[in-house]
């Protein structure tokens, strides 16, 4: 939304541009006088190097602005990192043990995000996305029981190459980051969901 606000402002300015360039160049017509001609023309540029100092620091906000998508992710993330080295309890939701989905709603509380209580229907919400696309705040999904069932949730906190690493409560160590160049979580992988709407602030 911020952004196009933003947007609508540089399109207005532009046309304060082209507007101004017009009246100069009608000034000049019905103005020949030397004089007055110059005076028009010093205004004129006056206005346009204020307009384009304008658009420039609009510019360049709106390419260091943050998607909603990603500060949400930052919050997500903050708020999973949290519980880091508190145990694993099935079926936990505080601080004296966490299973995995546990973790997972907890760390969007904050958010307008309503997640299930289990990993396999968080693995109904959202895109599905490939490995390739994967992001920070993105969901990734094990099967880590015996049947075909995903069982197992974390959030994505860092994708370098073609590793992806992610937090979530293991059962023997607790809430920890991962990867999935471990052997264990490269075999059981299953896909990756997208919960954060990518959209301006």
């Amino acid at each position: 939304m911020k952004n196009k606000t933003i947007l609508s402002t540089i399109l207005f300015g532009l046309s304060l541009l082209c507007s101004s360039h017009t009246q100069a160049a009608q000034a000049e017509v019905e103005n020949p006088g030397k004089k007055k001609e110059t005076l028009v023309l010093k205004e004129s540029k006056k206005t346009d190097d204020a307009i384009r100092n304008e658009l420039d620091a609009l510019l360049e906000e709106m390419s260091t602005s943050k998607s909603m998508s990603e500060e949400v992710s930052d919050l997500v993330l903050s708020a999973a990192f949290d519980f880091e080295g508190v145990r694993y309890r099935f079926g936990g939701t505080t601080r004296s043990g966490l299973d995995c989905s546990g973790l997972v709603m907890n760390a969007f509380n904050d958010t307008s995000i309503n997640l299930p209580r289990n990993s396999s229907a968080m693995a109904q919400v959202g895109d599905k996305i490939s490995k390739n696309d994967a992001q920070k705040g993105d969901l990734i999904f094990f099967r880590t029981g015996r049947g075909s069932r995903i069982s197992h949730v974390g959030i994505i906190t860092e994708v370098i190459d073609d590793e992806i690493k992610f937090i979530h409560s293991s059962t023997t160590k607790g809430v920890i980051v991962s990867s999935t160049k471990e052997d264990y979580y490269k075999r059981r992988f299953v896909q990756i969901n997208r919960v954060l709407l990518d959209q301006d602030i």
